[in-house]
């Protein structure tokens, strides 16, 4: 069972991180983060170490999966990593 986090985008600066796990109910939920970085660090420290690996969906787009560690301690890099694979997904061919 794998841990899927769910962030959204509210607003120009306003960002919603959404925690289930396994059966789609969502566990943990937190308004108003600043960033898809500061998302992923946050539903890190939600998750713990109680999980290795997250499943991450921006903007109801899964893009893949990742070490909770890593999104932990290198969130930017990652929320990077994300709005560039979102950006090559709607780059049409």
């Amino acid at each position: 069972m794998q841990p899927e986090v769910e962030i959204t985008k509210h607003g120009e600066k306003n960002f919603i991180a959404y925690v289930g796990i396994g059966d789609g109910t969502r566990r943990y939920a937190r308004e108003g983060l600043q960033s898809i970085a500061h998302c992923l660090h946050d539903a890190a420290a939600a998750l713990g170490n109680e999980f290795r690996f997250a499943t991450i969906t921006y903007e109801r787009t899964r893009l893949g999966s990742y070490p909770v560690a890593v999104m932990a301690h290198r969130a930017h890099e990652v929320a990077e990593e994300l709005l560039l694979k979102l950006s090559n997904l709607r780059v049409p061919v």
